[in-house]
C-alpha cells in the first residue's frame, strides 16, 4: 500500500532549497518532500511505502525515488545530490536499556530519565545490590545497554563495587556505560575490564543535582552505532554522509525546541501511538515549590520522555488487551460492546500488522485500544498529589511530573494523526483525574491537535539545523480538534 500527500503549489516559482527527511519505521517508512525558501520551510510531497524489514535500504530508496520523481531503480547515488537528506530510524524497535541505581526515587530515577530522553526504552530496572535473579534476568533479557549509576560523587560506594563485581561475573555482553559516584570510577572499570564500559559523569553528583544530559550523550553514540549496524543502514550512512537519528530523539528534540522557538507554544505535550510502543513527551515546569506540596523524589526535567514498550496497536496490541483489560471492561461495558469482538479484534491485528479496521465495530475497537495507550501513557507520565498531615497542618506530597500548566496537547502517530475527535485523548486523560487515592496532575483545560500530516519525525530530523523553520511548520501543520 503505497500512500501520497501533494501538496500544491501556487504563485511564482521561487528559486529554493530540496530538503528530504525521512523515518525509517517498524512497519512503515514515512518521507517528506520540503523546500526551503526565504519564506521558511514548505511540504512539496510526503510518501509512506511499508518498511522492508530484511534489508532497509530497499524501502528507503523507494520512499526517496518517489519522493523525487524518479524511477524506482535509480541507486542510492545517482540520489545522493538531488536534494539535502536526513534520516531516522526505529525499524530496530527502539535501544533496550537495563538500568541500575542505588535509591529508586533518586538515582534510578535519573537513569530511567536520561535513558528514555536519548530515544531508548528502559526494559528493566534494579535498585540496591544485585541479586541472583536480577542477574539471571539480565542474562536474558541480553539488553542493547546496560546504564550503571549510584551514590553521590564521593559518597557511598559498597554497593557499587559489589555490582561491578557481580556484573563482570556475569555473561552480559551489552554496553555499560557507568554514571555513579566519580570517586571509584577508576575502580568500577578496572573491576569491569572485561565488560565495553563507558565511563561518563555522575547523574547527581550532589543530592538533588541532575545531571543526565552526560550520559544521555552516550547512550545516543551507542544508539547511533546499533542504528546504523542493523539491515543495511550503514550502506545509507556512507553514502549520504549523515547519521540516522533514533526516531524518538527526533521527536524530543522537536517538542523541547518549538517553545523556544514558538513562544506562544509554550507548555505542550504530546502522545505519540505506534504499533510497538506509545510515546508520551512533555515540556513545562515539572514542579512548583510551595508552602503546602511537598516534591518526593527528583524534580524531574523540564522537557520529559517516557515510552510503554506493553502500549502499541499492533505488535503490542497483545500485551495491551493484558495491560489495559480494567480501562477496557469499563469502556465495554460504557459503550455496550461485546468483549469477545475487542478480543477478535486483536486476534486479527496481531497475525496480520498492517489490517485495518473494516466494519463499525472494528473502527470502535481502534478507538478503544488508542484510549487505552493514551490512559495507561498518562498514567506513568504524569505525576500526582496525595494528602497527607503533618504536626503543620495539611499538605501534599509530589510525586512525578506535573503537567497541569500544559495549554496543548498534539496527537501523532497513525491513529491520533487520522483522529477526528478529541475525545480519544479527552477521555482516558479525564479518567485519570483521580486514580486511587492519587490526584493526578493533568492539564487543566488543554486545547487538542492532531499532527494531521505526521510531520513530527520528519521534522525533528531537521530541527537540529533548521530550529526555527522546523518548528514553524510543526505548528502550522498541526489541526485542532
Amino acid at each position: 500500500m503505497i500512500q501520497v500527500l501533494l501538496t500544491p503549489r501556487s504563485g511564482p516559482e521561487i528559486e529554493m532549497k530540496k530538503i528530504v527527511s525521512i523515518d525509517i519505521g517498524s512497519t512503515w517508512t514515512k518521507g517528506g518532500l520540503f523546500c526551503l525558501t526565504d519564506s521558511g520551510l514548505k511540504l512539496e510531497k510526503r510518501v509512506s511505502v511499508p518498511t522492508t524489514q530484511n534489508n532497509l535500504v530497499n524501502g528507503f530508496r523507494e520512499a526517496l525515488t518517489r519522493l523525487l520523481d524518479k524511477d524506482l531503480n535509480t541507486s542510492l547515488k545517482e540520489l545522493k545530490d538531488q536534494a539535502e537528506i536526513y534520516f531516522s530510524s526505529s525499524a530496530k524497535g527502539g535501544l533496550r536499556i537495563a538500568a541500575i541505581g542505588l535509591v529508586p526515587d533518586l538515582t534510578l530515577q535519573l537513569a530511567r530519565l536520561a535513558a528514555m530522553s536519548a530515544g531508548g526504552k528502559v526494559i528493566a530496572s534494579f535498585a540496591f545490590s544485585l541479586t541472583g535473579n536480577d542477574l539471571r534476568k539480565l542474562e536474558q533479557l541480553q539488553p542493547d545497554i546496560l546504564l550503571f549509576s549510584g551514590g553521590t560523587d564521593g559518597g557511598n560506594s559498597s554497593y557499587i563495587l559489589e555490582n561491578a563485581r557481580k556484573l563482570a561475573a556475569s555473561s552480559i555482553a551489552c554496553p555499560v556505560i557507568y554514571a555513579g559516584n566519580i570517586a571509584v570510577a577508576d575502580e568500577v572499570a578496572e573491576i569491569m575490564s572485561s565488560k565495553e564500559v563507558v565511563v561518563t559523569e555522575n547523574l547527581m553528583p550532589e543530592i538533588g543535582q541532575v545531571n543526565i544530559e552526560p550520559a544521555r550523550e552516550k547512550i545516543r553514540e551507542i544508539s547511533l552505532q546499533r542504528i546504523v549496524s542493523g539491515r543495511g543502514l550503514s550502506e545509507i550512512v556512507e553514502i549520504f554522509g549523515c547519521q540516522p537519528k533514533p526516531t524518538p530523539l527526533a521527536v524530543f528534540e522537536l517538542i523541547a525546541a518549538i517553545p523556544t522557538c514558538q513562544p506562544e507554544w509554550s507548555d505542550l505535550a504530546a502522545i505519540d501511538i505506534g504499533g510497538a510502543t506509545t510515546d508520551f513527551y512533555s515540556n513545562t515546569e515539572s514542579y512548583l515549590e510551595t508552602d503546602t506540596v511537598v516534591l518526593k523524589g527528583i524534580k524531574e526535567p523540564k522537557v520529559k520522555r517516557t515510552v510503554e514498550g506493553d502500549l502499541g496497536m499492533r505488535v503490542s496490541a497483545e500485551s495491551l488487551l493484558d495491560t489495559a483489560w480494567p480501562y477496557l471492561e469499563e469502556r465495554l461495558k460504557e459503550l455496550k460492546l461485546d468483549p469477545d469482538s475487542l478480543r477478535n479484534y486483536v486476534a486479527n491485528i496481531s497475525r496480520e500488522l498492517d489490517y485495518l479496521p473494516r466494519t463499525e465495530i472494528e473502527i470502535l475497537c481502534d478507538r478503544l485500544l488508542a484510549e487505552s495507550c493514551v490512559y495507561y501513557a498518562g498514567l506513568r507520565h504524569i505525576g500526582g498529589w496525595k494528602e497527607t498531615y503533618t504536626p503543620q497542618g495539611r499538605v501534599y506530597i509530589q510525586t512525578g511530573k506535573d503537567l497541569r500548566r500544559v495549554r496543548a496537547i498534539i496527537g501523532s502517530g497513525g491513529f491520533l494523526s487520522a483522529a477526528t475527535s478529541a475525545e480519544v485523548m479527552r477521555i482516558p486523560l479525564e479518567k485519570l483525574r483521580h486514580y486511587g487515592q492519587e490526584r493526578k496532575l493533568l492539564p487543566e483545560k488543554p486545547a487538542f491537535f492532531a499532527d494531521r500530516q505526521y510531520l513530527f519525525s520528519l521534522l525533528g530530523n531537521l530541527v537540529g539545523k533548521y530550529p526555527r523553520e522546523a518548528t514553524s511548520l510543526a505548528v502550522k501543520s498541526v489541526e485542532i480538534l
